[in-house]
């Protein structure tokens, strides 16, 4: 629309410049711009202050130009501004040439070479149809530069980045991003606007470049093995001429030592000789010892023979004795208790006799009775028979009816008495369930003691306490001064045992606490405890430099009781300057009561009695409050006491549970017996109810026969002869005094009987006290004999024993030490031999200067002899090797033949040449090495500083991408916070979510009126105004992550309705003033709610011509 324009100049209405006063300019911010011949411009110009600058007017005016303009004069492309594929489709029609003039703020600190430009840069751009160039000029408008690279140097020494969305969004870059839903093209825009598509692209180039340079150094190492390959073969060649030079040293001195090991072989079988023969000298007197030893025991054990024998003769004479008493008793209790056996028979045959008698008398009183029945039967009428029946039957009737009902009452009383039961257990139960609480209560609490008293350190915070303290060494050098801690392992107590739990209340929970010097040791304490898990622990911060505080007299307790101070010992001053000297410690209540609220001192805070109670006095309130917790204290010297208190407290608890638990059994038992009896009841009370019905029945079946025996009668009476029942009458009475002399009779044989039976129970228990005494005296004679014969086995061992000393002494001491002594003298002729002949190879003396051969003096002949065949093996083959003319000769040393003839051969070969003459100096083949190593070790240093450079250059690279992915996180969360605190101007809520692995971000915005509560997560299902609202938040979001000197937008405010656009000018005048960026926002529509001030410039467009 620009180019449609007729209006060949385009000016700035003067008339709507309306602000106060500019602000000063800064270093990068665009001060004026002009346009010559440029799009819709023929000649333009326009001057920004430092704030807010707003462009208005039409569409076709030409605002779009001025920011095409910008990103040209700062070196974009011409396809990059989507507005030409060429720069000289920029001219405008019908000229030939274009210029832009852009002059740029250089003023404080963050100036561009300010001695070389000035307070002023200016950019100039020419364009032409056949080329195009970049001018910068100084304040004074003198030419400084010409290149691209000069224009980019300065371009990111104010971070001017023109292609950045952030610091110019021209409106087509605006419209793809409100019509665009792809979330990858919403991802590319935020991935360039917050420049992280640059710096990954850095890294990326970096790391390929340092990938090359490793290929590169790597190559060069290699190019530098061969010649390291043979300075290695070089310095093998040089040891092994050494080495060959060392060996025939070491042949020398080995011949040396060969000659005096068979000297001092000899030696060393003297040594061990002189040593046996004193060691069996020495079984003389250990042998001898052990005879007196055994001499000893044999005459103390025929004492103790004799005295055993004594002691049984005169137990046997005791049981002998005690054998004639039983035997004397046993005749008596046999003629008692025949006697009580007789008397039991005549007892019981008088009792049968008695009884048959009674059986006679009831017999002939039922002969009498049967008598009278009859009679009466003969005499009486039926009817008065049946009515008894009936009568019988009632009174039946009624005593089965008393006796359901007292089954009834029995069953209900049953049923009380075991609900009765049922609570007795439960009661019982939860005694034994607090007794077995209290029990393993005061288990903890002698574990607790217990271990407090083996760790005194354990009593102030467990086991994390200790983990602690553990952390704290272990990091000691991190703290400025060792913390102190806990309190209370620094605490001493004058009479601990009376005041401990007292003072331990008066000071609370500052037992467990820490002190630090200062807030960053309170830090690394702190995070210390979080590892230990002690997440509680308290920390003061107090300054060890402060010396013990001396308190005053007159600000102490005016008091005679002890204060919680005056108790208190410790070695630490830091530890004693407490805030306890206000707190007074008193015996009792009565005595805390006349001193807290009667006499009242003065500097007095609280009182501590030492039967549990806190008092004080605050506004006149008397206040007494019970202290929780019972025990020693912490700080008590020894907790034994207390602890043998708690076990005696536990053991009755235990005794209490148990008691209780037996007290449960007897009442179960009890309770089934209950239930046993009411299922019983239960079953009388069925069958007694049955009974009554039956008997019912019976009662009235009995009536209905009495009123048809009414109408018979049969009176056939017949009398009893009255001799038949005198006769009886005196029989039973002449029988009934039979049986009285019988019982009398019986009586007396009874008390008999009993007396016979308790004079054989008496003797009884005599006789069986006389057994068990003999019996006893028995089982001690067993005894004795046991221990005489045990004694007796003992000697026995003795005697073989002082014999077996004797035999060995005779047969294998003595002749042992002669042999040793023989032999011993046969050594040292051998050793002067051996002596005489070694001097003649060398003197001993010489023995002394081989050190270079360890170990030799620990080595046998023999083995000498070995490794002197070894090393001239090991000669000949080096010699070989590295091309050595030796010696034939190679001498193995045999002393078992002619082993003196053979070393003095040896000797001579020696002597008479050298070892080996090499084909090669070794002082050329050392000369040869050090020249090729000066060589290779300067190329080896710098292709290390190479590879260190390069090593450092990659650890570089992994730091920078590892924060760049932390910045990268970071960035995503501030974008989706700062979106949202936008939108919140307008009542919307939002969310943005960013995917660097998918390359993806999403828009979800919530609208207020959406009662579904669903967020829309496409800006394209929203309307016009929100989607520009959505957009404006979505790039002040970015602007806040983003610097650069001066932004642009062009119609942020496309598609937004009246209140949407009202919203975000003001938001857009807040963020911009508040962001202290220079910013152009250019619109054609209505600004009238932004009113011009010293930070915000409205500039208006003339409207363009047809």
């Amino acid at each position: 629309m620009e180019e449609g324009m007729g209006e060949s100049t385009t000016r700035v209405c003067p008339s709507n410049l309306r602000y106060e006063q500019q602000p000063q300019h800064t270093a990068g911010t665009i001060k004026k711009i002009r346009l010559e011949n440029f799009m819709c411009h023929e000649n333009f110009e326009m001057e920004f202050v430092n704030a807010v600058n707003f462009v208005l007017g039409q569409n076709g005016s030409g605002k779009s130009a001025i920011l095409t303009a910008l990103c040209v004069a700062f070196g974009s492309r011409a396809k990059k501004t989507d507005r030409a594929n060429h720069l000289k489709d920029l001219i405008k029609k019908g000229c030939s040439n274009a210029v832009i003039h852009v002059e740029i703020q250089n003023e404080g600190e963050d100036a561009f070479k300010p001695e070389i430009y000035g307070d002023v840069i200016i950019v100039e751009r020419r364009i032409s149809v056949s080329a195009n160039s970049i001018i910068l000029k100084d304040h004074q408008g003198k030419r400084v530069g010409h290149r691209i690279a000069d224009l980019r140097e300065m371009v990111e020494h104010f971070n001017i980045d023109v292609d950045n969305p952030c610091v110019i969004m021209s409106q087509d870059k605006s419209r793809e991003f409100l019509h665009s839903g792809n979330d990858k093209d919403k991802f590319k825009f935020f991935y360039k606007a917050t420049l992280l598509q640059q710096v990954n692209d850095l890294l990326e180039n970096i790391s390929k470049e340092i990938g090359v340079a490793h290929g590169i150094v790597k190559d060069l190492e290699g190019s530098i093995k061969p010649v390291e390959k043979e300075l290695k073969e070089l310095q093998d060649k040089i040891k092994a001429m050494e080495h060959i030079e060392q060996m025939s040293v070491d042949i020398q001195k080995l011949k040396k030592k060969l000659a005096w090991s068979w000297v001092y072989d000899v030696d060393k079988n003297l040594q061990a000789q002189s040593a046996k023969i004193d060691k069996l000298k020495n079984r003389i007197p250990a042998c001898q010892a052990k005879i007196d030893q055994q001499l000893n025991d044999i005459e103390r054990l025929k004492e103790g023979i004799s005295e055993k024998k004594d002691v049984i003769a005169i137990m046997m004479e005791e049981y002998t004795q005690l054998n004639q008493i039983i035997a004397d008793q046993n005749q008596p209790l046999s003629l008692a208790r025949k006697e009580a056996l007789e008397l039991e028979h005549d007892c019981n045959s008088k009792t049968s006799k008695v009884q048959k008698m009674l059986q006679r008398l009831k017999k002939l009183e039922q002969e009498v009775q049967d008598l009278h029945e009859q009679h009466v039967k003969n005499t009486q009428a039926e009817k008065s028979d049946l009515e008894e029946k009936l009568k019988g039957l009632q009174h039946e009737v009624h005593a089965a009816e008393l006796d359901w009902g007292r089954l009834k009452e029995e069953e209900t009383k049953l049923m009380n008495n075991i609900n009765l039961q049922n609570e007795e257990i439960k009661t019982i139960v939860y005694k034994i369930q607090d007794h077995e609480n209290n029990c393993n209560e005061i288990s903890k609490q002698i574990r607790d003691y217990e271990q407090k008293q083996g760790n005194k350190i354990a009593g102030f915070g467990g086991q994390r306490v200790i983990h602690l303290i553990y952390l704290v060494e272990k990091n000691h050098q991190r703290f400025k001064m060792p913390p102190i801690g806990p309190i209370g392992v620094h605490l001493n107590l004058l009479d601990a045992k009376k005041w401990a739990a007292t003072v331990e209340h008066a000071i609370g929970g500052l037992l467990n606490s820490f002190i630090v010097t200062d807030h960053k040791d309170f830090l690394l304490l702190k995070q210390l405890a979080k590892e230990a898990n002690y997440r509680n622990l308290q920390i003061i911060i107090y300054d060890f430099s402060i010396p013990r505080l001396k308190i005053p007299q007159h600000m102490l307790p005016e008091t005679n009781h002890p204060s919680t101070l005056s108790l208190l010992q410790s070695e630490n001053d830091t530890v004693i300057n407490g805030n306890v000297e206000r707190q007074v410690l008193v015996k009792d209540y009565d005595t805390g009561k006349v001193v807290a609220f009667n006499q009242k001192p003065r500097n007095l805070k609280e009182i501590y009695t030492a039967d549990g109670k806190k008092m004080f006095c605050r506004g006149g309130v008397e206040t007494t409050l019970p202290l929780k917790g019972k025990g020693p204290g912490r700080l008590c010297s020894s907790f034994e006491d207390h602890i043998k208190d708690l076990r005696s407290k536990a053991s009755d608890e235990q005794n209490a549970a148990n008691e209780g638990k037996s007290r449960k059994r007897q009442a179960e038992i009890k309770l089934r017996e209950l239930e046993s009896n009411l299922t019983s009841v239960k079953a009388r009370h069925c069958i007694y109810f049955r009974h009554c019905e039956n008997v019912g029945r019976s009662l009235s079946s009995k009536k209905l026969a009495l009123e048809e025996a009414m109408h018979q009668h049969a009176a056939e009476n017949s009398s009893i002869p009255s001799s038949s029942v005198e006769e009886l009458d005196v029989e039973i009475t002449e029988f009934k005094k039979k049986l009285e002399e019988e019982q009398i009779l019986l009586e007396a044989l009874r008390q008999r009987k009993d007396e016979a039976s308790g004079k054989a129970k008496d003797l009884k228990v005599k006789f069986d006290k006389l057994r068990g005494s003999a019996e006893d005296k028995f089982t001690a004679i067993e005894k004795a004999g046991s221990q005489c014969r045990k004694i007796e086995s003992e000697l026995e061992s003795a005697e073989q024993g002082k014999a077996h000393y004797e035999n060995l002494m005779e047969n294998k001491v003595l002749p042992a030490i002669k042999k040793a002594e023989e032999e011993y003298q046969e050594l040292t002729k051998m050793r002067e031999e051996y002596a005489k002949k070694a001097s003649i190879i060398c003197p001993e003396y010489e023995i002394n200067d081989c050190d270079s051969l360890e170990g030799c003096d620990m080595k046998t002949p023999d083995q000498i002899s070995a490794e002197l065949k070894e090393l001239n093996q090991k000669v000949e083959h080096e010699c070989r090797r590295h091309v050595v003319i030796i010696l034939p000769h190679v001498i193995v040393l045999q002393p078992s033949r002619s082993f003196w003839q053979d070393l003095f051969i040896f000797s001579f070969l020696i002597f008479s040449c050298s070892l080996c003459r090499h084909s090669e100096p070794i002082a050329d083949l050392r000369m040869l090495y050090e020249k090729k190593q000066r060589k290779i070790m300067k190329r080896q240093k710098v292709y290390k500083a190479l590879r260190q450079k390069l090593d450092a250059c990659q650890r570089a690279l992994e730091i920078r991408g590892k924060k760049f992915k932390s910045n990268a996180t970071r960035l995503k969360q501030q974008l989706s916070w700062k979106f949202n605190d936008h939108l919140r101007k307008k009542g919307i809520s939002g969310l943005i979510k960013v995917n660097y692995e998918e390359k993806t971000l999403s828009i979800e915005v919530q609208m207020p009126q959406d009662a579904s509560n669903r967020a829309v997560r496409d800006t394209r299902g929203l309307s016009g105004g929100e989607r520009s609202f959505s957009t404006l938040c979505f790039a002040l979001a970015l602007h806040e992550m983003s610097e650069s000197p001066f932004r642009a937008m062009d119609e942020f405010d496309v598609f937004m309705d009246a209140v949407s656009r009202k919203i975000s000018l003001e938001t857009l005048v807040d963020f911009c003033v508040a962001q202290g960026s220079q910013w152009l926002f250019i619109t054609p529509h209505d600004t009238s709610t932004v009113k011009p001030g010293p930070k915000v410039k409205k500039m208006q467009m003339l409207a363009p011509r047809s």
